[in-house]
Protein backbone atom coordinates (compact mmCIF):
# COMPACT_ATOMS: atom_id res chain seq x y z
CA UNK A 1 0.00 0.00 0.00
CA UNK A 2 1.47 3.31 -1.07
CA UNK A 3 1.72 6.26 1.27
CA UNK A 4 -0.23 9.45 0.77
CA UNK A 5 2.98 11.38 0.20
CA UNK A 6 4.04 9.09 -2.64
CA UNK A 7 0.60 9.16 -4.23
CA UNK A 8 0.46 12.94 -4.13
CA UNK A 9 3.86 13.42 -5.67
CA UNK A 10 3.04 10.95 -8.41
CA UNK A 11 0.09 13.13 -9.37
CA UNK A 12 -2.68 10.85 -8.04
CA UNK A 13 -5.93 12.70 -7.41
CA UNK A 14 -6.75 10.19 -4.70
CA UNK A 15 -3.51 10.99 -2.88
CA UNK A 16 -4.17 14.71 -3.11
CA UNK A 17 -7.68 14.29 -1.71
CA UNK A 18 -6.40 12.18 1.17
CA UNK A 19 -3.73 14.73 2.03
CA UNK A 20 -6.25 17.58 1.94
CA UNK A 21 -8.65 15.63 4.15
CA UNK A 22 -5.87 14.85 6.62
CA UNK A 23 -4.70 18.45 6.79
CA UNK A 24 -8.28 19.68 7.19
CA UNK A 25 -8.81 17.31 10.12
CA UNK A 26 -5.55 18.41 11.73
CA UNK A 27 -6.58 22.04 11.40
CA UNK A 28 -10.00 21.38 12.91
CA UNK A 29 -8.53 19.46 15.83
CA UNK A 30 -5.77 21.91 16.78
CA UNK A 31 -6.75 25.50 17.56
CA UNK A 32 -9.56 25.55 15.00
CA UNK A 33 -10.73 28.94 16.25
CA UNK A 34 -7.50 30.50 14.98
CA UNK A 35 -8.44 29.63 11.41
CA UNK A 36 -11.96 31.04 11.53
CA UNK A 37 -12.63 34.52 10.08
CA UNK A 38 -13.08 35.88 13.60
CA UNK A 39 -9.78 34.39 14.72
CA UNK A 40 -7.94 36.04 11.87
CA UNK A 41 -9.48 39.45 12.60
CA UNK A 42 -8.54 39.39 16.29
CA UNK A 43 -4.90 40.54 15.73
CA UNK A 44 -6.13 43.51 13.67
CA UNK A 45 -8.59 44.46 16.40
CA UNK A 46 -5.87 44.26 19.05
CA UNK A 47 -3.53 46.46 16.99
CA UNK A 48 -6.35 48.96 16.42
CA UNK A 49 -7.15 49.15 20.14
CA UNK A 50 -3.50 49.68 21.05
CA UNK A 51 -3.24 52.33 18.35
CA UNK A 52 -6.36 54.12 19.62
CA UNK A 53 -5.18 53.92 23.24
CA UNK A 54 -1.79 55.38 22.32
CA UNK A 55 -3.48 58.49 20.98
CA UNK A 56 -6.15 58.72 23.66
CA UNK A 57 -3.71 58.60 26.57
CA UNK A 58 -1.18 60.84 24.80
CA UNK A 59 1.51 58.19 24.65
CA UNK A 60 2.39 59.67 21.27
CA UNK A 61 1.60 63.01 19.69
CA UNK A 62 -1.78 62.66 17.89
CA UNK A 63 -0.54 65.15 15.30
CA UNK A 64 2.01 62.62 14.05
CA UNK A 65 0.03 59.43 14.74
CA UNK A 66 -3.65 60.05 13.96
CA UNK A 67 -6.18 57.78 15.59
CA UNK A 68 -7.84 54.94 13.65
CA UNK A 69 -11.07 56.93 13.69
CA UNK A 70 -9.45 59.89 11.92
CA UNK A 71 -7.82 57.54 9.43
CA UNK A 72 -11.19 55.88 8.76
CA UNK A 73 -12.76 59.28 8.02
CA UNK A 74 -9.84 60.07 5.71
CA UNK A 75 -10.30 56.77 3.88
CA UNK A 76 -13.99 57.50 3.39
CA UNK A 77 -13.13 60.95 2.04
CA UNK A 78 -10.53 59.56 -0.36
CA UNK A 79 -12.86 56.88 -1.67
CA UNK A 80 -15.50 59.46 -2.56
CA UNK A 81 -13.06 61.30 -4.84
CA UNK A 82 -10.95 60.35 -7.84
CA UNK A 83 -7.53 61.30 -6.52
CA UNK A 84 -6.74 58.01 -4.80
CA UNK A 85 -8.24 55.93 -7.60
CA UNK A 86 -6.39 57.67 -10.43
CA UNK A 87 -3.03 57.58 -8.67
CA UNK A 88 -3.50 53.98 -7.60
CA UNK A 89 -4.24 52.93 -11.17
CA UNK A 90 -1.04 54.63 -12.33
CA UNK A 91 0.99 52.77 -9.72
CA UNK A 92 -0.67 49.44 -10.49
CA UNK A 93 0.01 49.80 -14.21
CA UNK A 94 3.68 50.55 -13.60
CA UNK A 95 4.02 47.68 -11.13
CA UNK A 96 2.24 45.28 -13.49
CA UNK A 97 4.48 46.16 -16.45
CA UNK A 98 7.65 45.79 -14.41
CA UNK A 99 6.41 42.56 -12.83
CA UNK A 100 5.47 41.00 -16.17
CA UNK A 101 8.73 41.92 -17.89
CA UNK A 102 10.87 40.98 -14.89
CA UNK A 103 9.11 37.64 -14.40
CA UNK A 104 9.41 36.57 -18.03
CA UNK A 105 13.04 37.61 -18.24
CA UNK A 106 13.78 35.98 -14.88
CA UNK A 107 12.31 32.63 -15.90
CA UNK A 108 14.29 32.66 -19.16
CA UNK A 109 17.55 33.56 -17.43
CA UNK A 110 16.95 30.95 -14.73
CA UNK A 111 16.38 28.26 -17.34
CA UNK A 112 19.50 29.29 -19.24
CA UNK A 113 21.61 29.24 -16.09
CA UNK A 114 20.30 25.81 -15.13
CA UNK A 115 20.83 24.21 -18.53
CA UNK A 116 24.06 25.89 -19.71
CA UNK A 117 27.23 25.75 -17.65
CA UNK A 118 28.91 28.37 -19.83
CA UNK A 119 26.03 30.81 -19.40
CA UNK A 120 25.92 30.10 -15.66
CA UNK A 121 29.63 30.79 -15.30
CA UNK A 122 29.14 34.32 -16.66
CA UNK A 123 25.71 35.11 -15.19
CA UNK A 124 26.03 33.68 -11.67
CA UNK A 125 28.48 36.34 -10.36
CA UNK A 126 26.25 39.14 -11.66
CA UNK A 127 23.10 37.64 -10.17
CA UNK A 128 24.79 36.89 -6.86
CA UNK A 129 26.28 40.37 -6.62
CA UNK A 130 23.07 42.25 -7.38
CA UNK A 131 20.67 40.01 -5.45
CA UNK A 132 21.68 41.36 -2.04
CA UNK A 133 21.92 44.95 -3.28
CA UNK A 134 19.01 47.18 -2.15
CA UNK A 135 17.20 47.94 -5.39
CA UNK A 136 16.04 51.32 -4.08
CA UNK A 137 19.71 52.38 -4.01
CA UNK A 138 19.69 52.26 -7.82
CA UNK A 139 16.75 54.65 -8.20
CA UNK A 140 19.02 57.75 -8.40
CA UNK A 141 20.96 56.01 -11.16
CA UNK A 142 17.74 55.29 -13.06
CA UNK A 143 16.74 58.94 -12.65
CA UNK A 144 20.06 59.98 -14.15
CA UNK A 145 19.59 57.66 -17.11
CA UNK A 146 15.84 57.88 -17.79
CA UNK A 147 14.71 61.04 -15.98
CA UNK A 148 11.61 61.43 -13.82
CA UNK A 149 8.63 59.42 -14.98
CA UNK A 150 7.23 56.01 -15.76
CA UNK A 151 10.39 54.50 -17.27
CA UNK A 152 12.37 54.94 -14.06
CA UNK A 153 9.66 53.27 -11.97
CA UNK A 154 9.24 50.38 -14.41
CA UNK A 155 13.01 49.78 -14.50
CA UNK A 156 13.21 49.70 -10.71
CA UNK A 157 10.32 47.24 -10.51
CA UNK A 158 11.79 45.17 -13.35
CA UNK A 159 15.12 44.71 -11.57
CA UNK A 160 13.46 43.92 -8.24
CA UNK A 161 11.25 41.23 -9.82
CA UNK A 162 13.94 39.81 -12.09
CA UNK A 163 16.32 38.42 -9.48
CA UNK A 164 13.94 36.32 -7.33
CA UNK A 165 12.53 34.79 -10.51
CA UNK A 166 16.02 33.91 -11.73
CA UNK A 167 17.02 32.30 -8.43
CA UNK A 168 13.78 30.35 -7.95
CA UNK A 169 13.65 29.12 -11.54
CA UNK A 170 17.27 28.03 -11.40
CA UNK A 171 16.74 26.21 -8.11
CA UNK A 172 13.57 24.51 -9.34
CA UNK A 173 15.21 23.17 -12.49
CA UNK A 174 18.44 22.11 -10.80
CA UNK A 175 16.56 20.19 -8.10
CA UNK A 176 14.75 17.96 -10.62
CA UNK A 177 15.16 14.34 -9.40
CA UNK A 178 17.16 12.13 -11.70
CA UNK A 179 14.45 9.47 -11.54
CA UNK A 180 12.12 11.84 -13.43
CA UNK A 181 14.76 12.43 -16.08
CA UNK A 182 15.45 8.71 -16.44
CA UNK A 183 11.73 7.96 -16.64
CA UNK A 184 11.21 10.56 -19.38
CA UNK A 185 14.14 9.18 -21.33
CA UNK A 186 12.78 5.64 -20.96
CA UNK A 187 9.50 6.77 -22.51
CA UNK A 188 11.35 8.24 -25.46
CA UNK A 189 11.23 11.95 -24.61
CA UNK A 190 13.65 13.76 -26.94
CA UNK A 191 16.34 16.02 -25.42
CA UNK A 192 14.57 19.13 -26.70
CA UNK A 193 11.33 18.03 -25.04
CA UNK A 194 12.88 17.49 -21.62
CA UNK A 195 12.65 21.19 -20.83
CA UNK A 196 8.89 21.46 -21.36
CA UNK A 197 7.90 17.99 -20.15
CA UNK A 198 10.21 17.50 -17.17
CA UNK A 199 12.29 20.46 -16.01
CA UNK A 200 9.77 23.28 -16.33
CA UNK A 201 6.82 21.39 -14.75
CA UNK A 202 9.03 20.38 -11.83
CA UNK A 203 10.18 23.98 -11.38
CA UNK A 204 6.65 25.46 -11.45
CA UNK A 205 6.16 25.45 -7.63
CA UNK A 206 9.45 27.32 -7.20
CA UNK A 207 8.56 29.70 -10.03
CA UNK A 208 5.21 30.57 -8.45
CA UNK A 209 6.92 31.03 -5.08
CA UNK A 210 9.34 33.46 -6.72
CA UNK A 211 6.42 35.20 -8.41
CA UNK A 212 4.80 35.82 -5.04
CA UNK A 213 8.02 37.38 -3.75
CA UNK A 214 8.31 39.44 -6.92
CA UNK A 215 4.73 40.66 -6.51
CA UNK A 216 5.56 42.13 -3.12
CA UNK A 217 8.73 43.72 -4.47
CA UNK A 218 6.77 45.29 -7.33
CA UNK A 219 4.63 47.28 -4.88
CA UNK A 220 7.63 48.26 -2.75
CA UNK A 221 9.77 49.53 -5.62
CA UNK A 222 6.91 51.17 -7.50
CA UNK A 223 5.89 53.23 -4.46
CA UNK A 224 9.48 53.98 -3.42
CA UNK A 225 10.50 55.22 -6.85
CA UNK A 226 7.34 57.30 -7.25
CA UNK A 227 8.16 59.20 -4.08
CA UNK A 228 11.32 60.66 -5.64
CA UNK A 229 11.04 60.05 -9.38
CA UNK A 230 7.46 60.76 -10.42
CA UNK A 231 4.86 63.48 -10.52
CA UNK A 232 1.94 61.10 -9.92
CA UNK A 233 1.18 57.70 -8.49
CA UNK A 234 0.24 56.53 -5.02
CA UNK A 235 3.84 56.85 -3.83
CA UNK A 236 3.93 60.52 -4.76
CA UNK A 237 0.54 61.04 -3.14
CA UNK A 238 1.73 59.50 0.14
CA UNK A 239 4.86 61.64 0.04
CA UNK A 240 2.86 64.84 -0.56
CA UNK A 241 0.44 64.07 2.28
CA UNK A 242 3.34 63.54 4.66
CA UNK A 243 5.18 66.63 3.46
CA UNK A 244 2.07 68.78 4.00
CA UNK A 245 1.36 67.35 7.46
CA UNK A 246 -1.84 65.55 6.43
CA UNK A 247 -0.86 62.42 8.32
CA UNK A 248 -4.38 61.06 8.57
CA UNK A 249 -4.64 61.08 4.77
CA UNK A 250 -1.13 59.65 4.50
CA UNK A 251 -2.12 56.70 6.69
CA UNK A 252 -5.35 56.37 4.72
CA UNK A 253 -3.46 56.11 1.44
CA UNK A 254 -1.09 53.55 2.97
CA UNK A 255 -4.08 51.53 4.17
CA UNK A 256 -5.50 51.51 0.64
CA UNK A 257 -2.18 50.20 -0.69
CA UNK A 258 -2.12 47.46 1.96
CA UNK A 259 -5.62 46.31 0.99
CA UNK A 260 -4.82 46.27 -2.73
CA UNK A 261 -1.55 44.41 -2.16
CA UNK A 262 -3.33 41.86 0.03
CA UNK A 263 -5.99 41.26 -2.61
CA UNK A 264 -3.33 40.87 -5.30
CA UNK A 265 -1.53 38.31 -3.16
CA UNK A 266 -4.75 36.37 -2.57
CA UNK A 267 -5.51 36.33 -6.31
CA UNK A 268 -2.02 35.02 -7.02
CA UNK A 269 -2.50 32.25 -4.44
CA UNK A 270 -5.78 31.26 -6.08
CA UNK A 271 -4.12 31.17 -9.51
CA UNK A 272 -1.23 29.15 -8.08
CA UNK A 273 -3.64 26.65 -6.56
CA UNK A 274 -5.41 26.24 -9.91
CA UNK A 275 -2.18 25.76 -11.85
CA UNK A 276 -0.57 23.44 -9.27
CA UNK A 277 -3.60 21.38 -8.33
CA UNK A 278 -1.55 18.24 -9.05
CA UNK A 279 1.15 19.22 -6.55
CA UNK A 280 1.07 18.44 -2.82
CA UNK A 281 1.62 22.13 -2.01
CA UNK A 282 -1.88 22.78 -3.36
CA UNK A 283 -3.37 20.86 -0.45
CA UNK A 284 -1.01 22.28 2.14
CA UNK A 285 -1.83 25.80 1.02
CA UNK A 286 -5.18 25.44 2.74
CA UNK A 287 -3.29 26.05 5.98
CA UNK A 288 -1.92 29.39 4.73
Amino acid sequence: MRSTRFETRSGSRLGTRRLRRKLRMQRSDRHSYLWSPIGRIIPLVVVGLIWQAAGTFRLVDPSFLPSPVRVAYAIADLLTGREIRDNLLVTLSRAAIGLALGSMAGVWLGLMMARSEVFRAYAAPIVGGTYSLPKSALIPLFILWFGIGTVTTVCAVFLACLLPMVVNTFQGVRSTPRVLIWGAEAFGTPPKGMLWRVFLPHALPDIFAGLRVALGFSFVLAISSEMVASTNGIGKLIFMYGENGAYDYMFAAIACVVVVAFLADRLLLIATDKCLRWHESSARRELA
